[in-house]
């Protein structure tokens, strides 16, 4: 959690992340999926939020220490990069925002076919904005 702004973690318990969970289910344009490997089991979950006004969809990825460095985190995001073009087909391209420090993301998504691009001015401003199009899948 410490790259997504909450370097000491988030701090709810049992109650508060159910609220949370509830509120993800209820939003249709939002996507949370389990990564799982045979060897570890869970190893954290990939995520996407459609933008079908901008056609665009966000990206994310978070996974235990345990499950970093082997691979997974490229299997997992590029099977999600992969099923958002195949059953999105509005969205014409996907984004992220790795940080400065991040340089394992950068890694990651630069993998994954993501590049550093001008941010889009409908965002907040933040410090990166990196984004794969259909078209240059």
């Amino acid at each position: 959690m410490r790259w997504v702004g909450f370097p000491k973690g988030l701090g709810y318990d049992q109650a508060k992340i159910e609220d949370w969970f509830e509120r993800l289910q209820a939003d249709p344009c939002c996507h949370h999926f389990v990564v799982h490997s045979p060897e570890i089991g869970f190893c954290g979950e990939a995520y996407f939020a459609a933008d079908p006004s901008h056609r665009q969809a966000s990206l994310d990825i978070k996974l235990l220490p345990e499950a970093q460095g082997q691979g997974i985190a490229f299997d997992a995001l590029s099977t999600l990069i992969g099923y958002i073009f195949e059953t999105e087909p509005d969205i014409q391209a996907v984004w992220t925002e790795p940080s400065e420090q991040n340089l394992a993301a950068r890694r990651l998504y630069t993998r994954c076919g993501l590049q550093p691009r001008p941010r889009p001015a409908d965002l907040e401003p933040y410090e990166s904005y990196w984004e794969l199009s259909r078209d240059d899948r």
